[in-house]
């Protein structure tokens, strides 16, 4: 009877027991039914195909039978397919609530289950014809040819034994002097898959497809897949587009794209399910790593029925999160190998997965190999600059299969490359350093680009920033617009070293859905100077520095007292320190830094009574008073270290930010900023003074690395970049607020 088509006998289900879930039946039809035989100019043109191309052809047959795939109102209703879903489905064919559909043959509610003697009999509109597996669907409309072209760079012919013996019983001699093959596809999809090449050669998993379309019986009886198979002319609009530049710019044809970037395409066309796949539910349907294909019907030209499942012939391409996002270009550039392998790194920096948001919008700055060659060291160069340690060392980046390697130089007096030292990347505590040293890198070539409560947000190659905001908290210098513009990092202009240029100009800056993204020509590095470095070396900030050294009499008083904390100390655990002397109220972020000109600080202490010079709390002995006047002093100087990296840029705005100062009640002082153009002004009173350009903008870094004693260090734990300015009052909210 109609309605036992539709369930599957002792299925295990808990409701119903199987009643109305099957969609594939078997049939009585025999894989030995039909063999073809591929002429030469119809095989595909990969290696594995080459031999029997020379032999004019080859033979060829299916090693599943396939089956039927019956609609029926049981099914429909229990898997919630609706008469929109069907006529998207099946646009000539009428939706019927009584009757039932035999690959696509129309059984009237009044022509089916005719009782005879032997059994039931459904008469048929037409004749119920077998279908072509979703391979065959492909090869057979002239219209998908390149797809499908494509799709056979993952097939080959391969050798069956009890294949070949039974084709011999079953013909006799008709194939006697005669090899039968089956055309299979690479994949790792459960009993269809396809895992080693027909000279028994394991397949990458880089190179396969998520199931292969030839195969007859997949996920039969409650189930069968689906594909998107794009038109000729979606392929080569998609190649032309801007969104295609990536590959167009490095492969002469679609042809040419290599395995394992081309298989990331073709999958993302693979739904393993056509009942999760359905029509109602296509505008939240995901690829296979779920992200939104955004499919509508009017991207299907055509809907055909495979015994396997579901084609839809398309006239828009799908491609892959990995195509459309940040990091797609350097899938296929030849000279980004370095970054390629850091970035899509799925063991430990893991940088694809934050990239492949299309909700948000970045810049992603790729250094090409060439300059992965010059990385200077961070902790080795941050010794040297803070305190006079000179280890420093050179990095050059290499890429070797999947792993980075790093050939390590030492530097010469002028800081240009010495002599080679060492290559590290063969042992695991090698490539811990490598990944530490890939993680910093590339957290300061991002720059988000759509962050709206972020001035220093936006496309560097539109030429409204002068500075940008990396992910890692570190802001570059930006200079020019369009292929011209050039990048500067805090580290380069510390050395004296020039910017980084976009490679080739236009030509290396690629337009994908939420990014632009740059190949540059350097690497940009952070400081190496942290602000105790900084405003030591500088006379202009003297009064100021020496306020922020305190005094250590003061603190040895107050040792234990945890609301008096030194404005600077090493940090020092048995696990970890800091590169010399880092500001203690830093924590992993970003801050700007005021620094009041030494006439300021003067007359600050000159108007205020309250606020007492070390010295003086120092001699103080009455302890309550010594307190009180030393918390003063701290929170006076605090308030000039701010939550939030604020340098002069062109900006306009108004925002309120947090500095390290604490009121009565434990909470963050706020400070008002408010900028314009090249002025800005902090809490009403403090400009920053721009005369003398190497007094403000000052970039710095506190490094926290992992071993109590830096210069045995491996890794970088933690740091905190900073702005800092000279500005043109010390700024006393204590007294203000009296």
């Amino acid at each position: 009877l109609d309605n036992m088509l539709a369930n599957v006998p002792n299925s295990g289900q808990s409701d119903n027991s199987g009643e109305g879930i099957a969609l594939v039946r078997a049939s009585a039809a025999s894989y030995l039914d039909s063999i073809t035989f591929l002429d030469k100019d119809r095989l595909p043109a990969t290696e594995y195909w080459a031999d029997y191309a020379s032999r004019g052809g080859i033979y060829l047959m299916d090693n599943t039978s396939r089956p039927n795939v019956i609609f029926t109102p049981a099914f429909m209703l229990r898997l919630g397919l609706t008469e929109s879903d069907w006529t998207q489905l099946f646009p000539d064919k009428p939706y019927d609530e009584v009757g039932f559909y035999v690959n696509g043959s129309h059984v009237s509610g009044n022509q089916k289950n005719i009782t005879c003697k032997n059994g039931y009999l459904h008469i048929a509109d037409e004749v119920v014809r077998p279908l072509q597996n979703m391979a065959d669907v492909m090869a057979s409309h002239r219209q998908t040819s390149l797809f499908n072209q494509l799709m056979d760079k993952f097939s080959a012919p391969y050798y069956d034994e009890a294949l070949h013996l039974s084709v011999q019983n079953y013909y006799g001699n008709a194939y006697a002097s005669d090899t039968v093959f089956v055309k299979r596809y690479f994949n790792d999809n459960g009993v269809g898959a396809c895992l080693q090449t027909p000279d028994k050669k394991d397949i990458p998993s880089t190179q396969m497809l998520y199931f292969d379309p030839s195969y007859n019986t997949m996920n039969m009886p409650t189930d069968m897949a689906m594909m998107l198979v794009p038109s000729n002319e979606a392929m080569e609009n998609y190649w032309n587009s801007d969104r295609g530049k990536f590959l167009r710019s490095v492969y002469p044809t679609w042809n040419d794209v290599p395995m394992d970037v081309l298989s990331k395409f073709m999958k993302n066309h693979q739904l393993k399910s056509f009942v999760g796949s359905l029509p109602h539910e296509w505008s939240k349907l995901s690829d296979q790593k779920g992200f939104l294909l955004h499919l509508t019907p009017e991207d299907i030209d055509q809907s055909i029925l495979a015994c396997n499942g579901m084609v839809y012939l398309t006239n828009r391409v799908f491609p892959p999160i990995d195509y459309q996002c940040a990091y797609g270009p350097t899938l296929t550039s030849p000279i980004t190998k370095v970054m390629k392998v850091a970035i899509d790194d799925n063991d430990w920096l893991k940088f694809h997965l934050y990239l492949r948001s299309l909700e948000n919008q970045y810049n992603l700055l790729v250094p090409t190999d060439e300059a992965m060659k010059t990385y200077r060291e961070p902790i080795s160069w941050a010794l040297w600059a803070t305190e006079g340690v000179d280890k420093r060392e050179i990095w050059s980046f290499k890429q070797i299969g999947e792993k980075i390697y790093a050939d390590v130089y030492a530097v010469n007096e002028d800081g240009s490359q010495g002599a080679f030292k060492q290559t590290l990347g063969s042992s695991q505590a090698d490539q811990n350093k490598i990944m530490n040293r890939l993680n910093d890198i590339i957290d300061m070539h991002i720059i988000v680009a759509d962050n709206e409560t972020e001035p220093l947000s936006g496309f560097i190659d539109e030429g409204n920033l002068q500075y940008a905001l990396t992910k890692g908290g570190t802001i570059l210098r930006v200079e020019g617009e369009g292929g011209a513009t050039i990048v500067h990092g805090g580290g380069d202009d510390e050395c004296g070293l020039p910017g980084a240029n976009i490679e080739g100009g236009t030509d290396n800056i690629y337009f994908t859905e939420n990014s632009h993204t740059f190949f540059i020509d350097k690497l940009l590095q952070d400081p190496f100077k942290s602000v105790y470095a900084v405003l030591k070396e500088k006379p202009e900030f003297d009064e100021f520095f020496s306020l922020l050294l305190g005094d250590p009499s003061v603190f040895a008083y107050f040792q234990e007292d945890k609301e008096v904390q030194a404005i600077f100390d090493q940090n020092t655990t048995e696990q970890s320190s800091g590169i010399g002397q880092i500001v203690t109220s830093f924590n992993n972020y970003r801050y700007t830094v005021l620094v009041p000109t030494n006439e300021a600080v003067r007359q600050a202490f000159s108007e205020d009574a309250n606020l007492w010079t070390w010295n003086q709390i120092s001699n103080e002995e009455d302890p309550a008073l010594k307190k009180e006047k030393c918390l003063y002093l701290l929170n006076f100087l605090r308030y000039h270290f701010i939550d939030g990296i604020v340098p002069v840029a062109g900006n306009h705005f108004a925002k309120d930010y947090d500095t390290a100062a604490r009121d009565k009640n434990n909470q963050f002082v706020k400070i008002r900023v408010e900028a314009n153009g090249d002025q800005i002004r902090f809490g009403q009173t403090a400009s920053v003074l721009t005369e003398d350009p190497s007094l403000y903008n000052i970039l710095t870094r506190d490094y926290i690395v992992n071993n109590k004693d830096p210069q045995k260090a491996t890794d970088i734990l933690a740091s905190s970049r900073a702005v800092i300015h000279l500005v043109d009052k010390a700024i006393n909210y204590q007294q203000m607020g009296k």
